[in-house]
């Protein structure tokens, strides 16, 4: 099978999509399926760039073309391209703000209808909308409107065999503007560094350090507004209380709210490291070396995050300290296994409710089903 993956950027560690793009398509070479990878919109490259990974015996094409080109020109060669690799699958990976600053991508159906005629169209529905939670201002509730209708013309026109998308809530806001969707859960960007593996393939984690320290750890961009403050007084408390450390350790681009994270944890005696930017395998160690992970993501959003995701395939429990989030005009949603939604005072029950996670999606079984969904589309 041919398959041409239509994103934003493929810049290396700085766009979660385009390192989904890159390791799904590796994944795929293994299976002697062609597949190119192009950036519509790339901020990391001011001409255009075209590169060959060769895998074992299978070759990835990588195509970059620089947002500061115009639309009429990046598209003429997106359709260069296409014919090229002359696919029977075209998937567009869509995020609203790959392809406009402020997620407004007026006229972006229009060009995506002409490249890809007469060609089957994959959508992976990465984000939806601004504005979808309760909590949110005036402003962002339009914004997300205007946003909703271009999305919704967008796949009427695109008419997409096949969608998929990583969140439950996404899969319901789809249907309701009249579009089925399977779920296609998010493989981990860090691969387990010498995991080992139980019966069930599931990573083993040492825990013997767990009786006298739990160390917490955050993985990347840090979102604001979250309670640390009192986050950081619950875990003190509970220290106290237990005669343990509770460290907390911050690796990857965590961004501006590091420092506030950092100064709250100190300001209650507990034991912090930033360890910035690292490799895969560094990640991976430290993440394998942790007893608990964070994420800022609101609970209902954390399955679009890769950083979660990669906590989840070393084997940590994850607990969400993010700021209110609760989607408007839906039911009460399933919450997602062996994550916790961080409340005041509760913080005993993340750590003694400690649950070995369950096996996560890996990239092969992520795939095998997007394999099986496309073959057997009607």
């Amino acid at each position: 099978m041919k398959i041409v993956f239509l994103c934003g950027s493929l810049e290396i560690g700085r766009d979660g999509v385009g390192d989904y793009v890159r390791r799904l398509a590796i994944e795929l070479s293994q299976y002697e399926h062609q597949v190119t990878g192009i950036a519509l919109n790339d901020h990391y490259v001011t001409e255009e760039t075209s590169s060959l990974s060769q895998i074992e015996d299978n070759n990835i094409s990588i195509i970059r073309l620089p947002s500061i080109w115009s639309s009429k020109q990046r598209f003429n060669r997106v359709q260069y391209w296409i014919d090229m690799s002359n696919p029977e699958w075209i998937s567009l990976q869509f995020v609203p703000f790959s392809f406009h600053h402020k997620g407004l991508h007026f006229g972006l159906t229009e060009q995506l209808i002409k490249v890809g005629k007469n060609r089957l169209w994959h959508i992976m529905v990465h984000e939806l909308w601004v504005g979808m939670e309760k909590e949110t201002s005036i402003k962002y509730r339009y914004w997300g409107e205007v946003q909703k209708y271009l999305i919704k013309n967008l796949i009427a026109k695109i008419n997409p065999k096949v969608i998929h998308t990583q969140l439950l809530l996404y899969k319901i806001e789809l249907a309701k503007m009249g579009f089925v969707s399977n779920l296609l859960l998010l493989f981990s960007n860090i691969p387990a560094a010498n995991k080992v593996l139980n019966k069930n393939s599931v990573l083993v984690k040492n825990t013997s350090a767990y009786k006298n320290e739990i160390s917490l750890i955050v993985f990347g961009h840090i979102h604001p507004d979250a309670p640390i403050n009192q986050f950081a007084y619950d875990a003190s408390q509970y220290a106290k209380r237990n005669n343990i450390v509770i460290s907390l350790t911050m690796i990857g681009r965590c961004g501006s709210e590091q420092e506030h994270w950092a100064a709250q944890w100190k300001s209650f005696n507990l034991p912090v490291r930033i360890l910035g930017e690292q490799n895969a395998e560094c990640i991976s160690l430290t993440l394998q070396n942790s007893s608990l992970g964070i994420a800022t993501n609101p609970i209902h959003l954390v399955g679009k995050s890769g950083t979660a995701a990669a906590m989840k395939e070393h084997g940590l429990p994850i607990i969400c300290v993010s700021r209110p989030w609760n989607p408007r005009d839906t039911k009460e949603l399933e919450l997602p296994a062996n994550i916790y939604a961080y409340s005041e005072g509760e913080f005993d029950k993340y750590i003694d409710n400690y649950l070995y996670i369950s096996a996560p999606s890996d990239i092969s079984a992520v795939s095998q089903q997007l394999l099986h969904d496309l073959l057997n589309a009607n």
